[in-house]
């Protein structure tokens, strides 16, 4: 049961990342709180790290040229506090390859690179060496030419209607392998798929830095990064074995409508709506690929397509989707009003309210007492609304601080959101 405490400890947490300041890994200002940089596209940065001093590129030290026996050839990505890629050449046989050298607190786990040994080439790029340089994890894994899925979509190279079959054997098949060795990569996403040959098409999946290994069904972590490609139990701080399925499921859908499916709207806004409503598909999409896209994005991972069920619809064999249905509340007949629309479920009205749209409305719906009366003439549960009544008292925090965690103990399965931030 979580207590009043218990997310008052989490809020404390989340509010002292939000008052560092804010950047993306390209050095570019953000919003407290952003995701993702509505300059340039790339990730928020660590925002206890300044973007131009753990970023500068090995060779413009004029000291440090080579990294083992690796000589260093050139840096190719820019400004990234996470990671640093670089192009090398072993110094003896003069083979060639990309070196990734870790930041600290966010290299890979070991046991991780010990599967990836083992799991087919044709899924993940054959790792040549492995080590530590200055403290620091590194590894040199083989050298691709063609760029990845990202590199393609900003030249306006998007895969064709007739090639997403290829595209989803070739992942999945990949996923599939992961899951036989217990692996959850937990960070999938266009950026991290590697185009080996485009025909015969050969996608490899790299970036290993958030996987891990687990035989449960969900595991409870921090995730390293949040991105729109991220499954909703991920956001809710969980990781399952289906998280990843939901990720091949956004990177298709993003292939096939050419990206317009994160048009004009924040990533914020589209992580929110996920959560409430799942992911609105185009109406003129073929209905083949609507069938794989609602089975894929199913936000129930419990219900969510996996591999039998991918290889199914390759194949052209029957498959189902499980119904996207909400369920009923305990009094239908009580509801409260938000910017014009009606909620008689708790955790649907909490998802709406937590939209930066909704928020001062719902706040003013708080403080004048109208929330609580609701959830009590909604026949919520006793300790629920002892519980809310506790959070609305707190008098350490500020009534946005107490509105995010009334929107929480509304709707447990919710990440802390404040102004519409996650």
């Amino acid at each position: 049961m979580i207590s009043a405490e218990d997310i008052v400890q989490e809020a404390t947490d989340n509010l002292a990342a939000l008052q560092e300041t804010a950047h993306c890994q390209n050095g570019h200002p953000i919003e407290e709180g952003d995701l993702i940089c509505m300059q340039c596209g790339a990730d928020a940065a660590d925002a206890t790290i300044p973007p131009h001093h753990t970023t500068t590129p090995l060779m413009d030290t004029g000291v440090i040229t080579q990294i083992g026996h690796w000589k260093i050839l050139r840096r190719i990505n820019h400004n990234d506090s996470i990671r640093e890629r670089y192009q090398v050449q072993h110094q003896q046989s003069g083979q060639q390859g990309i070196l990734t050298l870790y930041t600290y607190g966010a290299e890979p786990d070991m046991a991780v690179y010990q599967v990836i040994r083992n799991l087919p080439r044709e899924h993940v790029p054959e790792i040549l060496e492995t080590g530590r340089w200055n403290a620091r994890a590194w590894q040199v894994a083989e050298e691709m030419t063609f760029g990845s899925l990202a590199d393609s979509a900003t030249t306006g190279d998007f895969w064709q209607p007739e090639e997403i079959p290829h595209i989803v054997r070739e992942l999945g098949s990949a996923l599939s392998s992961f899951a036989e060795h217990g692996l959850r990569h937990r960070n999938l996403r266009p950026g991290n798929l590697l185009i080996r040959t485009r025909h015969p098409l050969d996608i490899v999946i790299i970036e290993f830095g958030s996987a891990c290994l687990s035989e449960f069904d969900l595991d409870i972590v921090s995730p390293l990064e949040i991105t729109r490609y991220s499954a909703p139990e991920t956001l809710a701080g969980g990781v399952a074995a289906a998280s990843d399925w939901w990720s091949l499921g956004i990177i298709v859908l993003e292939q096939i409508t050419q990206g317009s499916c994160f048009e004009n709207i924040h990533p914020h806004a589209f992580l929110i709506q996920v959560l409430a409503n799942g992911v609105t598909l185009p109406e003129q999409l073929d209905p083949h690929l609507r069938l794989l896209l609602r089975g894929l994005l199913t936000r129930d991972r419990h219900q969510r397509w996996q591999w039998p069920e991918v290889q199914a619809w390759l194949d052209g064999r029957p498959v189902t989707v499980a119904d996207i249905t909400h369920p009923a509340s305990d009094n239908q007949h009580v509801g409260i009003t938000l910017n014009l629309q009606r909620y008689t479920q708790p955790a649907m009205f909490a998802l709406a309210a937590a939209e930066q749209h909704h928020w001062q409305q719902a706040l003013e719906l708080m403080q004048r007492g109208t929330l609580v009366s609701w959830a009590q003439q909604a026949g919520l549960d006793t300790a629920l609304l002892t519980r809310l009544q506790q959070a609305i008292e707190l008098a350490d925090l500020n009534d946005d601080s107490r509105l995010m965690l009334v929107l929480k103990l509304l709707n447990p399965n919710m990440p802390l959101i404040l102004q519409g931030r996650l």
